[in-house]
């Protein structure tokens, strides 16, 4: 799953920083820098003096999100710089000795006597080289000022880059994101005192988002895996939904042009034809809500150029069935499928599905080819499966990944149970 994630970070080209601790990827930096506020470049690329540091960390004619910025550059210095000279804990040491002094009492992010400003500032130097940000701490503050765009800002990104990194993206985790911290969030952006500026959303916030968010075939997150209706329901009407976003033309995130909707007349008829074909499976009610969200989701994928099929049809047991034929088709991956449909011909009759239906099945599929290769995006990415050998590398490689997805539909029919090879079910 953390290739999965690895995958979305280069598919959608965002500039997050897939590998960067939590305080170094807030992006609080990058905001300054695109005002034309290169200091906080320099001090990542070359680091900044202790005396420097906390001349400007404790000046009050600095902003909080400034003084964020500052704290995070230094922290990227620390994790990117090939030599870089001293280490952060000299850094802490000199703010924590401050804090004594100026304060005298004992630091913690709960302690009202100290003003939830420092408090933060505190917290932050506390969460150098970690993927594990104090969520708490950057919560309880955010709501001791309600109105900083910065404490909120912190607030937010740290549950979504503590929940990314730390697999922590169950389905309630996720709508306790959305409706506890996001909403809010975005509901008065333009009401927050702007101690950062407002770009901070696109910049910092929006940056993380779509990776967090992201699902990508784990059960837990994507429905609430308590019982098998709840499970059947929530599948249910997130296939409902994306078909609605492809009549609508929503995209999946503004990473993404809107190109793809010239081509989702022919997705929906493919869709539609799909559908009927689940509808006659023989399989639980779960089966199918599970093979009925994979084909429509993955297709809504696809017509935004994100392939995560590949890979798990790499994977896969279909491959097996695929390799059955590799004396008359070698690597053929077109050849060898049509081989293994011509053979399951008679069985996939008796479960409801004629040649007439395969091929209408055939026709739509290719008109959605046509159609989508009009308005394709290309980022370069194959589409290409592989079967592991003996120590080798059998391949097939698809002409496209619609290919795929279309011969694995018949498997899915005749081996219902097979579905959860699409699926993390941990």
């Amino acid at each position: 799953m953390k290739y999965l994630i690895l995958l979305a970070a280069f598919l959608c080209s965002s500039p997050l920083l897939a590998d960067s601790t939590f305080l170094s990827g807030l992006d609080f930096a990058r905001v300054y820098e695109e005002k034309g506020d290169l200091q906080y470049t320099q001090i990542h690329k070359n680091g900044i003096s202790v005396t420097d540091f906390m001349t400007k960390l404790t000046n009050d004619r600095s902003s909080l999100g400034e003084k964020v910025a500052l704290i995070e550059s230094l922290s990227s210095y620390y994790e990117w710089a090939d030599h870089p000279k001293g280490n952060f804990g000299l850094y802490q040491k000199k703010y924590f000795d401050h804090l004594k002094k100026t304060n005298n009492k004992i630091m913690s992010f709960d302690n009202e006597s100290v003003d939830p400003e420092t408090r933060l500032l505190w917290v932050l130097m506390n969460d150098y080289d970690t993927s594990s940000p104090n969520v708490k701490a950057y919560r309880h503050l955010a709501e001791k000022m309600p109105q900083s765009l910065t404490a909120q800002t912190i607030s937010v990104t740290a549950y979504a880059y503590d929940i990314l990194y730390n697999d922590l993206n169950d389905f309630k985790t996720i709508q306790d994101l959305k409706q506890n911290y996001l909403k809010p969030y975005f509901e008065n952006l333009r009401n927050f005192n702007a101690d950062v500026p407002v770009e901070v959303k696109e910049l910092a916030v929006d940056s993380i988002l779509p990776y967090t968010l992201d699902c990508q075939g784990r059960l837990k997150c994507l429905v609430d895996n308590s019982s098998e209706k709840l499970m059947i329901t929530g599948l249910n009407n997130l296939s409902d939904t994306i078909k609605q976003n492809i009549r609508s033309g929503i995209k999946i995130n503004d990473f993404y042009a809107a190109n793809w909707v010239n081509s989702r007349e022919e997705a929906l008829a493919w869709i539609n034809l799909q559908e009927k074909q689940v509808d006659k499976m023989t399989a639980s009610d779960l089966q199918k809500a599970e093979i009925r969200y994979f084909f429509i989701n993955t297709l809504y994928e696809l017509m935004h150029n994100i392939d995560y099929l590949s890979i798990r049809l790499y994977e896969s047991s279909f491959i097996g069935e695929l390799k059955k034929s590799k004396s008359k088709c070698k690597e053929d991956a077109i050849c060898a499928s049509e081989t293994y449909v011509k053979k399951i011909g008679s069985d996939l009759a008796q479960k409801g599905i004629s040649k007439k239906e395969v091929e209408l099945l055939h026709s739509a599929k290719n008109k959605y080819k046509i159609a989508a290769e009009n308005v394709s995006q290309d980022l370069g990415i194959a589409s290409a499966v592989a079967a592991a050998g003996n120590g080798g590398g059998f391949q097939y490689q698809f002409e496209s990944t619609e290919d795929a997805l279309f011969y694995l539909m018949f498997y899915f029919h005749l081996n219902p149970e097979k579905i959860g090879e699409m699926y993390d079910l941990k």
